[in-house]
């Protein structure tokens, strides 16, 4: 896989090192970044990021360097207006989710990260999680 896009909660894993998905987040993210790899995270994903961070994992300043720490690996995507109103008018039953997806699709990654079993079923883009990416990269 060349081009991953992480949902908001695949990250609040990766950052957090208490979280059980922590490691193969961490793995995950070090063989697309070793094999030159694009990972991507809507940039209004951070807003969510970090009130998890803050609000039930870490200090304020911590939860400020883990965004640092995102912003410094990952491509950065806007959402724009056409993002907004295409969120809306998808059947993603999570806004944040429909934007995730639209973001996505627009830049046809290989797949969409997340660990929302709810989310991303009618996404022509397959949903994974880390552990699911590094056994699928095993096989190619």
């Amino acid at each position: 896989m060349t081009s991953l896009f992480f949902d908001a909660n695949a990250l609040v894993y990766w950052v957090y090192p208490g979280s059980p998905f922590h490691e193969e987040m961490s793995t995950l993210l070090r063989r697309i970044v070793s094999d030159k790899g694009r990972i991507y995270v809507l940039s209004s994903s951070l807003n969510e990021i970090y009130y998890a961070l803050h609000t039930h994992f870490m200090p304020e300043s911590d939860a400020r360097a883990s965004l640092c720490d995102i912003a410094d690996v990952f491509d950065l995507v806007d959402l724009t207006g056409a993002f907004v109103l295409q969120a809306l008018e998808s059947n993603e039953s999570d806004y944040e989710d429909g934007t995730v997806r639209v973001a996505a699709e627009a830049l046809q990654v290989d797949a969409i990260i997340t660990y929302d079993m709810k989310a991303f079923h009618s996404s022509f883009i397959p949903k994974m999680t880390a552990r699911e990416a590094l056994e699928q990269g095993k096989s190619e």
